[in-house]
């Protein structure tokens, strides 16, 4: 009898286990809710992302450099031609205070392109990034999609530590032109989801 209540106390304990690994938990003190991108709310993306790139990226890009990707990227009929494509745009409100942005979609090669995961400086560290993440690689399993890939800046530590913790590979290293004499020079990660 006893020896069977240990057995059962110990699978209950590895099924545990492996619910947790699959996927970083959040308790959050905050109301999060995401919002489809849509006509009604897409005047807010621009503006946010101008206000965490300026913070994100002072030190990693030149202003002038990062004034043009957020006129290049950000503009409402880039992000309305995303979402005629099938591609998911979220703005993410905490507290119902715009604070960042999701644009992920499924790839023609049966895996989930993260693009844009970006979150105000002063939300960062409390979970939220996490939710935000898990969103993506939830998305990504309803789809039953082979992995979720995303590029990252070479010398974004911070988010290379987040992916890396997230059970991310560094894939490989490229360079992209983005016209204007500017490049993104990146790394790729992907996390390869188990069926």
């Amino acid at each position: 009898m006893w020896e069977g209540e240990i057995d059962k106390r110990k699978n209950e304990i590895l099924q545990n286990i492996e619910v947790n690994q699959k996927i970083n938990p959040v308790k959050l003190d905050v109301y999060p809710h995401f919002h489809t991108v849509n006509e009604k709310n897409i005047h807010l993306v621009q503006p946010l992302a101008k206000e965490i790139w300026n913070e994100c990226y002072k030190d990693l890009l030149s202003q002038d450099q990062i004034n043009y990707m957020i006129d290049m990227m950000y503009n409402n009929d880039k992000v309305n031609e995303g979402i005629e494509n099938s591609e998911i745009w979220e703005i993410l409100k905490i507290d119902n205070v715009p604070s960042g942005y999701l644009h992920y979609k499924l790839d023609e090669n049966n895996t989930v392109f993260l693009s844009k995961i970006y979150l105000k400086e002063s939300n960062q560290t409390k979970g939220i990034g996490q939710l935000m993440l898990n969103r993506v690689v939830d998305f990504a399993k309803e789809k039953s999609a082979k992995a979720v890939h995303l590029t990252v800046n070479k010398h974004n530590a911070k988010a290379i530590r987040f992916y890396e913790k997230n059970g991310f590979k560094n894939m490989e290293s490229k360079t992209f032109d983005i016209g204007n004499g500017y490049i993104m020079d990146d790394y790729i990660y992907q996390k390869n989801l188990n069926k």
